[in-house]
């Protein structure tokens, strides 16, 4: 098995963007998940309440980030700007992050037709994993990193009329030469010199169902309608494996996939 895939996501729920390789390190790949989009009170705002939001795309720079979305000027933002401490919070769990620039939050708003702020995860984060307190975490939802199999996305496909591109799915890491939903099964798995802990399945929502290149939900809500039929758990539609890193490294395409439990 090997390493066939690699997404970041600079901004929690806009567009992801496919890599070569990367740094990978305690917190996720480098660069992911380090700003997200939040209401004036800090709470955190995603794909699922407004969808257009994975047309943005932003690149990172060396210092700050560049914003880019459909007949929208691009907008360059410096992590230096953002100075104002603010209470962020994902899914409860409430953290010290960074906003202030004004400019970003009045691109930001126009673009989605909602009152928002960009806010930043900073040089280092004061989030940490719940189940682990040593572990510092970005702004995804609650795990550092995200692998399916290409297998697995192959068995989905075949049950759907219109297939779904695996960026639809959001994983980090994309694994080729295993089975459908081997990665069910694993509990810890070595990819090049990066060894993770397999911690949790991925509970899937109806951000699954928003077209990548259009910004809207599916009106059919697939594929999630064809997950609920043969994905279904009693803790919930599951889809992928949630990991953490056990050290930093980095990934490269390629890189070969050992079973290590």
């Amino acid at each position: 098995m090997q390493l066939t895939q690699l997404y970041r996501y600079p901004v929690k729920s806009c567009a992801g963007f496919a890599l070569a390789e990367s740094a990978a390190g305690l917190m996720g790949l480098e660069g992911d998940r380090c700003w997200m989009v939040a209401d004036r009170s800090g709470k955190f705002i995603t794909g699922r309440q407004v969808p257009q939001m994975v047309l943005i795309r932003p690149t990172p720079l060396a210092d700050g980030l560049l914003l880019d979305a459909p007949d929208m000027e691009p907008l360059q933002v410096k992590c230096a700007d953002f100075g104002e401490r603010l209470h962020a919070t994902v899914w409860g769990y409430q953290f010290d992050a960074w906003a202030g620039s004004a400019e970003a939050d009045d691109w930001l708003s126009f673009m989605l037709g909602v009152d928002c702020r960009l806010v930043y995860i900073g040089a280092q984060s004061q989030r940490q994993l719940r189940s682990d307190p040593g572990k510092p975490l970005g702004f995804a939802d609650g795990y550092q990193y995200l692998l399916i199999g290409e297998a697995s996305l192959a068995e989905l496909n075949r049950r759907l009329s219109q297939p779904v591109p695996m960026l639809q799915l959001r994983p980090n890491l994309v694994v080729g030469g295993s089975v459908p939903f081997a990665e069910d099964e694993w509990r810890a798995i070595r990819i090049g010199g990066v060894e993770f802990d397999v911690v949790k399945p991925c509970e899937r929502c109806i951000f699954t169902t928003v077209d990548p290149l259009t910004g809207r939900f599916d009106p059919a809500r697939q594929p999630l309608a064809t997950l609920n039929q043969f994905r279904a758990f009693p803790a919930g539609t599951l889809f992928g494996q949630n990991l953490v890193a056990r050290n930093a490294g980095h990934l490269r395409l390629g890189d070969a996939v050992e079973i290590l439990a």
